[in-house]
């Protein structure tokens, strides 16, 4: 008994110890009244019916946002997005580069103690996709695309070069051999490959061919990097040779006829050509390594060509920090650039005027690019550690490819 009465003094006096206040102790940061702000409402979200991951701006419309950009903190899934602009009724963000069909998006402002929710599963979809079989032990240099919309790649397949095709499914399969690896590659209207390889020979492959039946086609006035048709059938092809060679691929009369000079670039060696719209624009660079994107008007459809035009020029507009690698045009006349340009790596060129295409979320170098049949455009991301294919929707159409069977 002496020892529970002694045991419930020493329990009293504890309590009493720890209930006397420190006369140094700092107030209490918590205050009991403070209510917090108003919670955030979460009236709408456009575009409501989706948005690209990590591309689009969304608008989100409620109450009781702040006007200052940093005290709103918007999440998709738990991911944090990108504020951009921000009032107390609209907040613009852009997502994450989270991809999918049931994002919950959540509001927190500073100074309120509740998050606001959408009460709608938001879409996020993808707007750059990798496609087919490809990885870092594939080693692939350039493509091109049919009608149908298989895409034909150039390998690298020790001990032969090859072609791959890869149906729509993204099933793939050896589409033939080839004596080279191809820097540039066109379908022709027989359904022929045509390919230069850095060269002064112009290579031609059909479908099923072994390496041994492989073809030289024709011999070049220059060493040749690009190639391309135009809507009358002739084939321009050009490279370091300073020259712009014109082919006529239907003379089968040995290496050298059917070929002719259709300009002389004097210092401009060619990286990169496309016709469209009755020019055929050229990516260009200098021994010093300026770069530059000049256009060239095709007087008739016997493949004659005018004087060049500066339409970009790409040196001054990087500051001669990025290489460019290769070209294209949609079909209403933007010029889409592929660069080493690690901030970015693909350019789109507006009526003159330049700026980051997808840039948040594709990386350099893009090395090679073809337009598929629709809005998609096809590139060849290549790095030490990653050979890939990558599938961009850009939301229009890209321009024609005239040699297409």
């Amino acid at each position: 008994m002496k020892l529970l009465y002694l045991d419930k003094i020493l329990l009293g006096f504890s309590i009493f110890i720890l209930s006397c206040e420190e006369p140094d102790a700092p107030d209490s940061i918590w205050d009991g009244n403070d209510q917090g702000g108003a919670t955030p409402i979460v009236n709408n979200v456009e575009p409501s019916q989706g948005a690209f991951a990590g591309i689009d701006t969304l608008i989100v419309t409620g109450q009781h946002f702040s006007d200052n950009l940093s005290e709103n903190l918007v999440y998709f899934n738990g991911m944090l997005g990108n504020v951009v602009g921000a009032s107390s009724t609209t907040i613009n963000v852009v997502p994450p580069n989270l991809v999918s069909d049931s994002v919950q998006i959540n509001i927190a402002v500073q100074g309120a103690f509740v998050f606001g929710k959408y009460e709608n599963l938001y879409t996020l979809s993808a707007a750059v996709s990798e496609y087919g079989p490809f990885d870092q032990f594939t080693d692939i240099y350039s493509l091109d695309l049919d009608r149908q919309e298989n895409v034909i790649v150039s390998m690298n397949a020790t001990p032969d070069a090859q072609f791959w095709i890869v149906d729509v499914s993204q099933d793939s399969a050896v589409w033939s051999s080839a004596l080279a690896k191809a820097s540039g590659m066109k379908l022709g209207p027989t359904g022929s490959i045509y390919f230069v390889n850095f060269q002064r020979f112009l290579y031609r492959d059909e479908q099923n061919t072994e390496k041994e039946n492989t073809e030289i086609f024709k011999r070049l006035n220059g060493n040749a990097t690009d190639l391309d048709f135009d809507e009358n059938g002739n084939l321009f092809v050009g490279g370091t040779g300073s020259t712009i060679d014109h082919v006529d691929i239907y003379n089968e009369n040995g290496l050298t006829d059917g070929v002719s000079e259709a300009k002389n670039l004097d210092t401009l060696d060619i990286i990169s050509l496309k016709a469209f719209n009755s020019f055929l624009y050229v990516l260009t660079t200098t021994v010093s390594s300026d770069q530059a994107i000049y256009k060239i008007p095709i007087l008739d459809d016997s493949g004659n060509l005018g004087d060049l035009e500066l339409v970009f020029d790409w040196s001054e507009y990087t500051n001669r920090e990025a290489s460019a690698l290769c070209l294209t045009l949609s079909e209403s006349g933007d010029i889409f650039v592929g660069s080493d340009w690690n901030t970015q790596p693909l350019t789109i060129i507006q009526n003159g005027s330049a700026s980051g295409f997808y840039s948040s979320i594709l990386t350099a170098p893009i090395v090679y690019m073809a337009w598929g049949n629709e809005n998609y455009l096809y590139v060849i991301n290549k790095t030490e550690d990653t050979n890939r294919v990558q599938k961009i929707d850009t939301r229009m159409a890209g321009a024609d490819y005239f040699g297409r069977p």
